[in-house]
């Protein structure tokens, strides 16, 4: 990938925090990694669907779409997206899309925004091809979508954006 795809001008304004919250099953955060996992040492993809509603959303399906995966992107066609979007029911809405990156940075790159599928959903950034084992969400790249601009929230804010939920359980498939 040319360098001019991989960094990113700084964000032209600041991050406004917001009250919205994504409530995450501990087992679609399970699913996520061994699915970013499968793919060995190639970047790859998997999207968070669900319920969304008043500032409050629950993943409810984690969908990993056909794609191509190399060292150091991934990209998903427009015919892979909607196969994957085909499959889940009408009320589902696209809460995050997650792909994985080679090492331990996770910042988007310009490849990235560019490949972003909806800047309604957040976007997120796991190192390591997805072999990650912190505390949430220490070390994930957590990006949302503001005024234009991808901004990389950090620790705090991000746990404060996404909580992980004991309790629920949800769909996984597996287009590949």
């Amino acid at each position: 990938m040319e360098d001019d795809l991989l960094r990113r001008e700084r964000p032209p304004h600041p991050y406004s925090e917001t009250s919205d919250l994504l409530s995450v099953p501990v087992n679609a955060l399970v699913a996520t990694l061994q699915s970013l996992q499968r793919t060995g040492a190639r970047e790859s993809a998997v999207f968070w669907y669900g319920d969304r509603y008043e500032g409050r959303a629950l993943v409810r399906a984690v969908i990993t779409p056909a794609q191509t995966s190399a060292r150091g992107n991934y990209q998903v066609s427009a015919t892979a997206m909607s196969a994957m979007v085909g499959v889940l029911d009408d009320d589902m809405k696209p809460l995050a899309q997650i792909h994985s990156h080679p090492g331990g940075w996770v910042e988007h790159s310009r490849y990235d925004d560019l490949m972003a599928s909806s800047k309604k959903a957040l976007s997120l950034v796991f190192p390591f091809y997805g072999h990650w084992s912190q505390r949430w969400p220490v070390g994930v790249g957590v990006h949302e979508w503001q005024r234009g601009y991808w901004h990389l929230l950090g620790d705090a804010t991000a746990g404060r954006r996404i909580r992980l939920d004991q309790t629920s359980t949800i769909l996984e498939m597996d287009f590949r």
